[in-house]
């Protein structure tokens, strides 16, 4: 064990040693920062860096349309539909937007590992947002930052095993290595983007067991984590939802037949389209 804990160590100091794997905040997200910390940071000003980035607009625009933020008259552009959804929630949906752009790797295996990492962390990000809406005390968009960025570390970790095969080619060994890393690693980078905010939910990761008396986003993510896993092999790794502190506390429903919170089974149409969202 000491030895294979070693190895995880080494490649935590290739990460280290490798700038590229611990990169800066995207340009168009940093923009969009100083234009929310303006002393006259304003809906015109966000739509201008915005508009910068097709991409990006075009998800700010379809999001503002979704059933989330439904209206009889839809935002027609960026600048509307930033006014629809305020700064602050917008700023968080274009970081959770850009983020995906961050990471790649010339290894097709890991390439599809790195993209299978971005598409659960969307799944947890989206349960987050939404159970955020039915927690006293929680924005929606600082928690789909939350789930998004708690496995923020990921694909670095994933992009430095090409040089380790018997941790790459096993899934027990991937997936231990990834849960001894991925709190450290993401922890840099949270850091490194000066979202300090959110390190205690990237440094909670899989902490099921956490305990604290005032209850927030790292509690939050950590009840999403679970439902994200369902019909994967990391659900059977996962405890039963009721011997988890965080969701004796978050009082955030009653779970239905299949032991799943009953309010996201009722609005799975919701999720489905905000996830689609944020994977297109």
């Amino acid at each position: 064990m000491e030895e294979e804990y070693g190895e995880y160590d080494e490649v935590f100091e290739k990460i280290l040693a490798n700038k590229s794997l611990l990169p800066a905040i995207p340009d168009v997200g940093l923009k969009i920062l100083s234009a929310l910390n303006h002393p006259n940071g304003n809906v015109k000003m966000f739509a201008k860096i915005i508009e910068s980035d097709m991409g990006l607009s075009g998800f700010i625009i379809k999001t503002s349309r979704s059933l989330r933020y439904l209206t009889r008259v839809p935002p027609t552009g960026v600048e509307q539909a930033v006014a629809r959804m305020g700064l602050r929630e917008t700023y968080h949906l274009s970081l959770s937007f850009l983020s995906k752009s961050v990471f790649h790797s010339s290894n097709k295996q890991i390439e599809g590992y790195i993209k299978e990492a971005y598409r659960f962390s969307t799944k947890v990000a989206v349960i987050s947002y939404f159970l955020a809406g039915k927690a006293q005390g929680l924005a929606s968009g600082d928690a789909m930052l939350a789930g998004l960025f708690q496995d923020i570390g990921v694909p670095s970790i994933l992009a430095t095993l090409d040089e380790y095969p018997n941790i790459l080619q096993n899934d027990l060994n991937r997936t231990k290595c990834i849960d001894v890393l991925a709190p450290r690693v993401g922890a840099l980078i949270i850091k490194k983007w000066g979202l300090d905010e959110m390190l205690g939910v990237v440094e909670s990761r899989k902490n099921w067991w956490l305990d604290k008396e005032q209850l927030g986003l790292a509690e939050l993510v950590l009840i999403a984590r679970v439902h994200a896993t369902i019909g994967t092999p990391e659900f059977r790794a996962c405890p039963p939802l009721l011997e988890i502190p965080a969701f004796q506390k978050l009082q955030l429903g009653e779970l239905g037949p299949d032991n799943t919170l009953q309010i996201l089974s009722e609005s799975k149409n919701e999720l489905a389209e905000i996830e689609r969202l944020l994977a297109a």
